[in-house]
C-alpha cells in the first residue's frame, strides 16, 4: 500500500514537471514569435543601432555594432571624448577616453562579454533553441510588473549565470529582466532591466527603450533612435 502511494505521488510530481516544461516552452516560443520568429532572426547577420544614454542625468551619444555569432562593439561619446568596448569572438578590449586612456585594455573571460549597458553579446536571442545552447528555463508562476500580468521565468545560461525574465501574459513580450550586473562599476548589484517601445525593423521587433534600475533608483536610460540590419561590418572592426 505504501509503495502504491509513493508511486502515485511520484507520478503526480513527474506530470507536474512535464506540464511546467511544456508551459515554459510555449511561453518562450510565443516570445520568439512576438519578436519576429526564428526564421526571420536567422536572416539577420548584423545590427547597427544608435541613440542616447542618460546616465545619472548626463546624456551621451552611443553607437553599437553586432555581428553573428557574437561579435560586438559599442561606443559612447560626449564632448570629443569616448568610451569603447568590443569583442571579436575570441578576446575583448576596452578604452576609456573619459579617463584619458590612450591604450586599449585587453579583456578575456566574462569581462570580455560584459557590456556596460547589460545587453547580451549574442546577436540572436538566447531564447531561440535555448536547450541546444545549453540553457535552461523554469516557470516560476505569474507576477505583476507595473500593472502588467507576466509569466515569471527563471533562465539559467550555460555559463551558470541566472536571470529572472518577465514575459507579458498578453503579448509575450519581454518586459523585465532581473540579474546580477555585468558592470564592475555597479559592484555586481542586482539590477532590473525594463524593455519598452518595441518597434518592427525589417521583420524583427526590437525594444527602442531600455531602463536599468537598482531597487527603485534609475541608473541608466537607453533611447534607440535608429536601427539598421545587415549593414556589412568587416571583422577587423571588432579587433583590438
Amino acid at each position: 500500500m505504501l509503495f502504491k502511494k509513493l508511486a502515485f505521488y511520484c507520478l503526480i510530481f513527474c506530470c507536474s514537471i512535464t506540464v511546467n516544461a511544456q508551459k515554459v516552452d510555449e511561453i518562450i516560443a510565443k516570445n520568439i514569435a512576438f519578436t519576429g520568429g526564428e526564421h526571420q532572426w536567422k536572416t539577420v547577420k548584423t545590427i547597427v543601432s544608435s541613440g542616447t544614454y542618460n546616465y545619472g542625468g548626463l546624456e551621451f551619444e552611443f553607437e553599437s555594432f553586432s555581428k553573428r555569432p557574437n561579435l560586438y562593439k559599442y561606443i559612447v561619446s560626449s564632448n570629443g571624448k569616448y568610451f569603447a568596448q568590443a569583442f571579436d569572438g575570441t578576446e575583448g578590449w576596452k578604452i576609456d577616453g573619459f579617463k584619458d586612456e590612450t591604450i586599449k585594455t585587453i579583456l578575456s573571460g566574462k569581462p570580455a562579454l560584459a557590456l556596460a549597458n547589460e545587453a547580451d553579446a549574442e546577436l540572436e536571442s538566447s531564447f531561440i533553441n535555448y536547450k541546444k545552447k545549453g540553457n535552461n528555463a523554469i516557470l516560476e508562476g505569474k507576477d505583476t510588473v507595473e500593472n502588467t500580468i507576466c509569466f515569471k521565468v527563471k533562465f539559467i545560461r550555460n555559463s551558470g549565470d541566472t536571470e529572472t525574465c518577465y514575459f507579458s501574459a498578453e503579448n509575450f513580450s519581454l518586459i523585465k529582466k532581473q540579474a546580477l550586473s555585468k558592470n564592475e562599476e555597479l559592484d555586481n548589484s542586482m539590477i532590473d532591466i525594463y524593455y519598452a517601445d518595441y518597434k518592427r525593423v525589417k521583420g524583427v521587433k526590437i525594444p527602442f527603450q531600455t531602463m536599468i534600475k537598482i531597487k527603485d533608483q534609475i541608473i541608466l536610460t537607453i533611447a534607440v533612435k535608429k536601427v539598421q540590419l545587415n549593414t556589412p561590418i568587416p571583422d577587423k572592426d571588432f579587433k583590438p
